[in-house]
């Protein structure tokens, strides 16, 4: 037996992003754990904003999904039941609060993590599975990233 604690926040990075939603049958196995896609997204800001990428953004990049140890990750189409979507917001709120783990970040940082999340997301998936970028919900997911790219600033 070790006396090393292992803290939950490591073990949270473990949880698997993809496994429901309509896109799940191409990309459940494609082996993206929330860690992964943490690290992808604060790469990803580095990229776009370098010396301008806020420690809390570059935090909040790594932590943001860490309390979905509670609830898995969840589809966009879930989070659009606002009632879900409180409850989803609740749960993961307080696995972060008690890993620690939580990340106020400001309003700007806060588009910027939102874009970066939706990036990531729409770079896997093309990535992993190139023939759901054909379908509409895919295909609009595309244009809403060019029109958050441009508000942000941020060529794609």
């Amino acid at each position: 037996m070790s006396d090393i604690v292992t803290p939950t926040c490591w073990y949270a990075g473990f949880t698997r992003r993809w496994h429901a939603g309509d896109s799940a049958p191409w990309l459940a196995r494609s082996g993206d754990r929330v860690d992964g896609h943490g690290a992808r997204m604060a790469v990803l800001a580095l990229h776009f904003w370098g010396d301008g990428a806020s420690r809390e953004l570059l935090a909040a990049c790594i932590t943001h999904d860490l309390g979905e140890i509670v609830t898995g990750d969840m589809p966009l189409g879930a989070k659009a039941n606002p009632v879900l979507r409180g409850a989803l917001a609740a749960a993961e709120g307080a696995a972060l609060d008690g890993m620690g783990m939580r990340v106020e970040v400001s309003g700007a940082d806060w588009r910027r993590l939102k874009f970066l999340d939706r990036l990531d997301a729409w770079l896997w998936a093309q990535h992993h599975a190139p023939q759901l970028m054909e379908r509409e919900d895919w295909a609009l997911a595309r244009l809403d990233l060019l029109t958050q790219a441009d508000a942000l600033g941020v060529v794609l």
